[in-house]
């Protein structure tokens, strides 16, 4: 009998969740952070690309995004998670790529609300059992489990969305290994077989 392949895939589970007044307060302010990084980003992109026609890569902007959120002004957004912040930073970054070769169109400033999706890589979350625990929040999400659940071992991302003011979303990336029927190699009687017209 033919043993199976084995193949890695990412496999994305969609579950609701309530938070709790602390737990809103700080998503939404958080959301902000992320808005804020997201039009300073883009200000840098946009600078160096008309001014220069240069493309910045990842480093240079993740460097000057520290540069920033040191200045003064700025030190606000260091109370919130600095995950989903550098997340954002790349998000733009691949944006930004894609508009100048000509793939997309030219990122936009966001107003105060648009921003609606946090990015929290392995370094922005706390997993234990079924606590699910962001970085910067002091309890765990109370979150509406469904029939299928990934294994921690396997999350590789989580994504939280705001629907509305109530309704909010978690999106979990995992990567996991599944099974995969080998194929049947072909008949020897069919292999170089001449069609009769």
């Amino acid at each position: 009998m033919t043993k199976p392949m084995t193949h890695l895939v990412k496999r994305g589970y969609e579950y609701t969740f309530t938070p709790d007044a602390g737990q809103r307060r700080n998503l939404e302010e958080t959301l902000e952070a992320v808005r804020a990084v997201y039009n300073w980003s883009l200000s840098v992109f946009q600078s160096e690309w008309r001014r220069r026609h240069r493309k910045l890569t990842y480093a240079e902007i993740s460097a000057k995004l520290t540069r920033w959120k040191n200045q003064p002004a700025n030190r606000w957004v260091k109370e919130y998670s600095s995950v989903p912040l550098q997340q954002i930073a790349r998000q733009l970054h691949t944006e930004y790529h894609a508009f100048t070769n000509k793939r997309r169109p030219e990122p936009v400033p966001k107003e105060h609300g648009e921003q609606q999706v946090l990015v929290y890589s392995r370094a922005g979350y706390y997993l234990k059992g079924r606590e699910v625990k962001l970085a910067k929040h002091q309890t765990p999400l109370a979150i509406q489990w469904g029939l299928e659940r990934p294994s921690r071992d396997d999350i590789t991302s989580i994504t939280v969305i705001r629907e509305d003011e109530h309704a909010w979303r978690l999106w979990i990336v995992a990567e996991e290994f599944i099974e995969v029927p080998r194929q049947k190699p072909p008949e020897c009687g069919e292999c170089g077989r001449v069609l009769e017209v």
